[in-house]
This record gives structure tokens, sequence and C-alpha cells, in this order.
């Protein structure tokens, strides 16, 4: 019996991340680093390699850079046993540089140029799809993608790192809908996250869920409200950390899990991403993930 697919819609960006004993001051000489990584950049690259090591197949459908750096990209999906067939590139890659050093954590962001759109056939794309996950990058493609995704009941998982034009129609389009906390406030700009969570879901999702960073996690489904406290963690960068719960919370939800407990391993696998520099390189296994997870029974 085959794995469950995922697909993932989106762009793919690359991340540098560099490790300094410290952070240059103006005018010093260069920092030496003591470690460099060059790998896919939070999204649904990420993503997509965590649902991976938890045992789900994987196919990225959408964009990279059409340069050195998407290339990179694309190599990493493959070799990562993403299917990358219909990944397309265009444009210039987004490009996130992080140095993270003893003193503090320094990130720069070059956007990119996402080039023209590329539009894709919805059906295609989805085919075969246990789960979609979409990251609202190209939001008239991917709603198509996520209506059809609907009608066939096959769920679709909405990760809102920042609100842009369409992402209120692709929140209503979404089952699950997985946002920052700061997300969560500019969406729903309450005191209390129980009553944004409320509020968010009357947008059209069925669950909600909201990371905390080192707070963990909270979310609604229906009328449950879960609460997830973050799993001990050795931290070495916890850049990208959202993007492995999101693939994680999908693999889980493939698993048939109870809405908590995709939580709580999303929330495991996101805790052992911060062990080292990205997390693409800190990507745990299946086992590490439910030998953390079997720490709280």
């Amino acid at each position: 019996m085959q794995s469950p697919l995922v697909v993932g819609l989106g762009r793919v960006g690359v991340a540098i991340s560099g490790l300094a004993p410290n952070l240059p001051s103006d005018a010093a000489p260069a920092a030496e680093l003591a470690a460099l990584a060059s790998a896919p950049a939070p999204g649904i690259g990420v993503a997509l390699r965590a649902a991976v090591r938890l045992g789900c197949r994987a196919r990225a459908v959408g964009t990279h850079g059409a340069d050195l750096l998407g290339q990179l990209a694309r190599s990493a999906l493959r070799d990562a046993g993403i299917d990358i067939e219909l990944i397309r590139p265009v444009g210039t890659s987004p490009c996130e540089l992080v140095t993270v050093a003893g003193d503090g954590t320094i990130r720069t962001r070059y956007a990119g140029d996402p080039g023209e759109t590329v539009p894709f056939d919805p059906a295609a794309a989805i085919a075969g799809a246990s789960a979609v996950l979409i990251d609202g990058t190209a939001p008239v493609e991917q709603l198509r993608a996520s209506e059809l995704a609907k009608r066939q009941k096959i769920p679709v998982i909405l990760d809102v790192a920042e609100l842009r034009d369409g992402t209120s129609e692709l929140i209503a389009a979404s089952d699950i809908l997985i946002l920052s906390e700061r997300a969560a406030g500019d969406l729903a700009p309450r005191g209390e996250l129980t009553d944004a969570l409320a509020e968010i879901v009357q947008l059209g999702p069925r669950a909600v869920v909201i990371t905390l960073g080192e707070k963990g996690a909270i979310g609604r489904h229906g009328e449950q409200v879960v609460r997830c406290p973050a799993f001990p963690a050795d931290v070495l960068d916890a850049y990208g950390a959202g993007s492995v719960f999101h693939g994680a919370f999908a693999a889980a939800l493939l698993s048939e899990l109870p809405f908590a407990r995709c939580i709580e391993l999303a929330a495991a696998a996101a805790a052992l991403s911060l062990r080292e520099l990205g997390p693409w390189q800190a990507m745990p296994s299946r086992d590490d993930v439910l030998a953390l997870v079997r720490t709280r029974r």
C-alpha cells in the first residue's frame, strides 16, 4: 500500500545560514563563520520534507528561481525524494541570509523577482493527493486548486505567514489554517488567543492552529480548544520551525490522529528541528518525533 501523497503549492526559495561565535560590530573585521549551510528556505519545500521524513510521499507544484540558487533548491528537493516535475524555474530566487551567533541572530531577506505567473493544471497538480499544502504566494492559481481539492474531499492546509492580496479567499477555501501569532494578530486583533481562534474559524476553515514559538501552539476544531506547550529543545537555530510544524501536522492528519495529537506531533517535530543550523539539516525522523511525544505519556 502506497504512503499518502502530500502536495505543496507555492514558491521555493533558498536560505543561506551561517554560524558565528559573535555578531560583527560596525567597522569591525569580518566575523569568521564556524559553519555554513545552504538549503531550501522555510516554506513548502521544508514542509514537504518534514512530511516525507514522517512517512508520506510529496510533490512540489509551483516555482523556484531561474538562477543558480533555484537550481540548488530544485536539486535539494529532488534528493529529498520530493516529486519536482511540476515545479518551474521563473524569476530570481527569494533568499534568506541568516547569521546565528552566541549574542544574537541577524536575518536579512531578498524577496526576489517572482517573474510572470506560471499557470498550472489544478487537476494534474492534486492528482492522487491525500492532502494539499498551500502558501498563498500565487493566490489565483492556488484558489482554483484548493476549490477542486475540497470538491474531491482532499483536506487543504493553508500556511499564512503574512497577509497578502487573496489571503481571505484562500482562508475561506481551506480546511485547516496554520498561522503564526503575529499573522493571527493581524487577522483577528484580539487580546485573548481563544477569542482570535473563534473569530478566525468564522472565516471558513474547520480548524485553526496558531503557532506560538517557545510557548507551543493553540488550536481550535469545532468547539474543541487545544493547548500544546512547546517541547524542551536544545536550540541552535529556530528559523524555519514553523514550516516543519506544517508538514508534520499534515503527516499526522493523514495518519488519522485526533486533532490534539496532530498538534502534539507537529510541535515535537518543530522542537527537534531547532538542533542544527537550519531546519533542512535538522529535520527529524519519524522515530525521533514519536520518541519525543512519548515523553509526555
